[in-house]
């Protein structure tokens, strides 16, 4: 029901702003690491936590990630329910210059599942064709040799889109909070420490300089899986109600 009310929201927000609502979804230690300075991520929570996030998947329109993601892990992206019964969202790339391989699964699998690539103007025109050629859907925005976040939340909004489940890495993450672009963050704890200066945190980039300047986050919820805990909040100046 939780995931079903999730979706409910996602439509009412959409109908508002004509965007779609973007939830950031992280999986982390209790000392905030989503992976150890190797890489190696498997695994972070448990297998309730993990199902979880596929009934996630199941509800959301999209699934975004960037191109670093892609090639670090070669991901699928889909919906894996116990039973079988999930439905695939559309996967989404971030990928300013079109690194994406042709034999990862993301385009091995476009014509069974959607996949589209966010590229800048800058990206090989040969390799597009060439991704066209396995049914991907490349669109190009962004007049530099970076993604347009704004203007692909826009497009993806005007395509029917109402929610993206954002499992990005840290660069992406920061860079769509940077641009204001989400809505809403869910954040599965797992009680271990992993410690490591050089270990991944799920949100890199930049940073803010000032306290005062963090994202704030209201209408905070907790939930368990097992031993695992998982945070909701939204970011503090949204309208997902119609008061």
């Amino acid at each position: 029901m939780e995931h079903e009310n999730a979706r409910a929201e996602s439509v009412k927000y959409h109908k508002r702003t004509g965007l779609p609502l973007v939830t950031l979804k992280t999986a982390m230690t209790l000392d905030g690491k989503i992976a150890t300075s190797t890489g190696d991520s498997k695994w972070v929570t448990n297998e309730s936590s993990r199902e979880d996030v596929h009934y996630m998947r199941h509800w959301h329109d999209a699934i975004m990630v960037g191109i670093g993601t892609v090639l670090k892990d070669r991901p699928k992206l889909t919906t894996r329910l116990p039973h079988g019964e999930g439905k695939n969202p559309i996967r989404i790339v971030a990928d300013s210059l079109l690194r994406i391989p042709l034999d990862t699964p993301l385009v091995t699998t476009a014509t069974e599942t959607p996949t589209w690539v966010f590229c800048s103007d800058q990206a090989d025109k040969e390799k597009e064709l060439q991704l066209l050629k396995y049914d991907v859907k490349v669109v190009r925005t962004g007049s530099d040799e970076h993604v347009d976040l704004k203007s692909a939340m826009k497009y993806l909004g005007e395509k029917g889109v109402t929610s993206v489940l954002l499992e990005g890495g840290g660069q992406l993450n920061w860079s769509m909070i940077e641009a204001s672009l989400v809505q809403k963050v869910v954040t599965f704890i797992a009680p271990k420490l992993l410690g490591g200066e050089e270990s991944i945190t799920p949100i890199s980039g930049e940073g803010f300089d000032r306290m005062t300047d963090a994202v704030q986050l209201k209408n905070i919820s907790v939930q368990k899986f097992g031993e695992d805990v998982c945070i909701t909040g939204y970011v503090q100046d949204i309208q997902i109600s119609d008061k």
